[in-house]
């Protein structure tokens, strides 16, 4: 890519990668198909064990940047990488077994101003192995113009009916992030996006929301955003800490992360209540109850989820 390419280079789309051999060229293409703008694709290699990395070498694009971690990170030290390595005007995240679909990127800046420092579009699901796609949310699940930190917050909970906005693959405005110094917490393996979003948004990002879809999510076998236990849920409880700790919120945003709170403290004492059940631990499980009642309301989900089918 020559000089004169990388002054008009609308977007860095960055894909942290570990073991993708059997899917990430789907990645990669579609990020190089996009229409009407101009862009580089930056894959960090995370240390992988099989030949992610041979695959990405293959590309004889000038467009195509690999760099290789010497160490496994996880996603958000990978991406760090990235950004830093990033030249576009934006930076868009995606997941080495994600894809876009046609036109995503030159849609999403169509919607940006100068007050925009984010880009956000609705995400549709996608069995791994299958065909069919199918919106993630509904109608008048997601704000109409601008996702604020409160929304943010409200909705990324678990064993709700809420659709967990933590899905959704921002697009950045890359001045904004090297401005406020924003950047992945690189230990962190669970809600490192919802983590580095609420960030942002925290510093007083602008997030616009557009209407059409055109991110694809992989629903693959065995992922951690689909399998929580109580590990899981005590560390998103430490980040949170972590996270108010280190940000000023309005009382909106605060009431919200109290909401949020109380909900992960209920569904760790589920999960916990389970693990009880199934050890016949007895006096245990009972005493949680008396301590946390609202975590036996919770058993009602796998009978729901049997009978209804979510």
């Amino acid at each position: 890519m020559t000089s004169s390419d990388v002054s008009n280079l609308d977007v860095s789309v960055v894909i942290a990668a570990w073991n993708a051999a059997d899917f990430i060229q789907k990645s990669i293409d579609s990020a190089l198909s996009q229409e009407g703008v101009q862009v580089e694709v930056i894959v960090v290699d995370d240390a992988s064990e099989d030949h992610t990395a041979d695959i990405v070498k293959s590309y004889q694009d000038e467009r195509v940047v690999l760099i290789r971690a010497e160490e496994n990170g996880g996603p958000g030290a990978a991406r760090n990488l990235g950004f830093v390595a990033a030249r576009g005007d934006w930076i868009a995240v995606l997941d080495s077994d994600d894809y876009f679909l046609p036109g995503r990127l030159s849609s999403l800046l169509g919607k940006a101003d100068e007050a925009t420092d984010i880009l956000l579009d609705p995400v549709v699901e996608q069995q791994f192995g299958r065909e069919e796609k199918v919106p993630f949310f509904k109608q008048g699940e997601l704000p109409a113009d601008e996702l604020t930190l409160p929304y943010l917050v409200s909705t990324n909970l678990i064993f709700t009916n809420i659709k967990s906005t933590g899905y959704l693959k921002p697009v950045f405005c890359r001045r904004f992030l090297q401005e406020k110094g924003i950047a992945y917490w690189s230990e962190v393996r669970i809600g490192e996006d919802y983590y580095f979003l609420a960030a942002c948004l925290a510093k007083g990002a602008k997030a616009r929301m557009a209407e059409q879809s055109g991110y694809v999510y992989t629903i693959r076998p065995g992922s951690i955003s689909r399998t929580m236990n109580v590990e899981n849920i005590n560390v998103l409880l430490a980040n949170d800490v972590r996270f108010l700790s280190e940000f000023t919120l309005e009382e909106e945003s605060i009431r919200a992360q109290k909401f949020r709170t109380r909900n992960l403290n209920r569904g760790r004492d589920f999960l916990q209540l389970v693990r009880f059940i199934k050890g016949r631990q007895v006096l245990k499980a009972l005493k949680l109850v008396f301590n946390s009642p609202g975590c036996s309301l919770l058993l009602w989900l796998p009978v729901r989820k049997r009978l209804l089918g979510y």
